[in-house]
């Protein structure tokens, strides 16, 4: 059995409103919009905003963020996170001091802790802004080169559009723009303060799926991986893997070769997929029915994506082709039955 780490971030806050369009490097003060691709100034010449998940390298969505003006920092942007939070770097940057008095317990993927807060007069990220906001302050070790991660509840009744073939992201104040048939349109609902669940298949198992844009990989929990070993002749090899969240408990996991996911009429080749007792599926309350946690690693296999939180959907522009995992459309409903 093989012993790897992997690095799942995943953070939890408090957000707000939403976003429009332009260029963070030419932006002097705080920017009315946004669109990502265009590396930060403090980040070296091959930083990237938007990357999948990929053998030699940790996918990501950022996007550039100014704290009290000044800026733009790099912030995961984590649709799995309930909340906003910032590296000690930034509070340190920023001449923020660090409240002890009010300590946030910052739930995770691995379990929960008490961190310490600053108070943010300011933060903007496109349209977005956020005013008097309490931040958790946490350490940096699952981060990679961001200063901070930019929780779910930023959106609101907004849009987050990510092209992976071109390295783009855009979040829009209003709903998502009108797309054309080559779009996948799944209905998406609004859970667990603020993150997006869809139906979905693992195989020929129905399962919630979570979509977290901020998970390097996927994570699927014990009782999926019960079902997928119930319904294979062979039972999968698994690799015994560490992981770490935002949070500093690191719990152990099985990395297992999973059927391929099927999410309306996308259908997602077979990808190597965490399994553990992970304490986030306690939290969400659904540790007793297969449930599934879509990471940057499956989301990046598409050629684009869309969060329409106005409408409540999930969109998604299939690739017809690629190396590995790839997606295509599948002749099935958009929209699958609720689980009981």
């Amino acid at each position: 059995m093989v012993r790897r780490t992997t690095w799942v971030a995943i953070g939890f806050a408090w957000g707000a409103s939403a976003i429009a369009q332009s260029d963070p490097a030419t932006s002097s003060s705080t920017p009315k919009s946004a669109e990502v691709g265009v590396p930060a100034e403090t980040k070296p010449a091959d930083f990237v905003y938007v990357a999948a998940t990929s053998q030699d390298r940790i996918g990501r969505i950022m996007a550039p963020v100014f704290v009290n003006g000044i800026g733009p920092f790099a912030f995961i942007v984590d649709t799995g996170a309930s909340s906003t939070v910032i590296a000690p770097r930034v509070a340190r940057r920023l001449n923020l001091p660090l409240d002890l008095t009010h300590n946030k317990l910052l739930p995770g993927i691995t379990g929960s802790e008490l961190v310490p807060t600053v108070v943010v007069s300011d933060i903007t990220a496109g349209g977005i802004r956020l005013t008097n906001s309490r931040l958790p302050v946490v350490e940096p070790r699952v981060f990679a080169e961001a200063d901070g991660i930019f929780g779910a509840d930023a959106f609101a009744r907004g849009c987050l559009m990510v092209n992976f073939r071109r390295a783009k992201l855009a979040i829009l104040e209003q709903g998502c723009p009108r797309v054309v048939d080559d779009w996948e349109v799944v209905r998406a609902r609004v859970q667990f303060g603020g993150l997006v669940v869809v139906d979905a298949r693992v195989g020929s198992i129905r399962a919630v799926a979570i979509i977290d844009t901020g998970a390097e990989r996927s994570l699927g929990n014990l009782a999926l991986l019960a079902a997928v070993r119930q319904n294979r002749k062979v039972q999968p090899e698994a690799n015994r893997t560490q992981v770490y969240a935002a949070t500093s408990q690191a719990v152990f996991g099985d990395l297992v070769m999973t059927p391929s996911v099927r999410v309306g009429g996308i259908r997602i080749g077979r990808q190597p997929v965490v399994y553990g007792d992970f304490e986030v599926f306690r939290i969400w309350d659904v540790q007793n029915q297969p449930a599934i946690v879509l990471g940057v690693d499956v989301l990046g296999a598409t050629e684009a994506m869309m969060i329409d939180y106005q409408k409540g959907e999930l969109r998604v522009l299939p690739r017809e082709s690629g190396e590995g995992a790839y997606v295509k459309k599948r002749g099935m409903p958009s929209r699958l039955p609720r689980n009981n």
